[in-house]
């Protein structure tokens, strides 16, 4: 008993390969216009110009989960101030042991908050335009009367 195949044929080839050769170019040509967003940025690439644009704005963060693995909510904390710290870099320029370690100019990042204080540990960046990754952020001061809390993020 002979089985019974699929004829292919010269024409059907050169269809197939047509529609593909097609395709591939309308992909090509179409990719300027593509409306994917643009790439997350990575916080190993962040510098404190990284996030001038982000003043005074407000960035989400997901605390870390509850100790019986309830996950958390999203927090909204607004960028208050970035300070950079050049000092660090003059000290160890100075240095011939330290001197071009770094891979950035050091910077903190700080944040305020209105309402319930955040949890301690690792928070993750929220934000569309961040690649997710942990931050420590730390309580930097008391709460304040109007229920203000400032947390800060060291990168070196």
């Amino acid at each position: 008993m002979a089985k019974k195949g699929i004829e292919v044929t010269r024409r059907g080839l050169l269809q197939i390969g047509g529609r593909s050769l097609f395709a591939g170019a309308l992909a090509t040509l179409c990719r300027p216009f593509a409306f994917a967003s643009p790439a997350a940025i990575r916080l190993q690439d962040v510098t404190a110009d990284t996030f001038e644009p982000y003043l005074g704005r407000v960035i989400e963060f997901r605390a870390p989960a509850t100790p019986s693995g309830i996950p958390s909510r999203n927090v909204a904390l607004k960028l208050a101030k970035i300070d950079r710290h050049d000092h660090l870099s003059l000290m160890e320029s100075r240095n011939p042991a330290t001197r071009g370690k770094r891979t950035r100019e050091p910077f903190s990042l700080l944040f305020e908050s209105h309402g319930t204080p955040l949890s301690a540990g690792l928070h993750t960046i929220a934000h569309r335009d961040f690649a997710s990754c942990e931050l420590l952020l730390s309580a930097v001061c008391r709460p304040k009367a109007d229920g203000t809390i400032y947390y800060e993020a060291v990168f070196g």
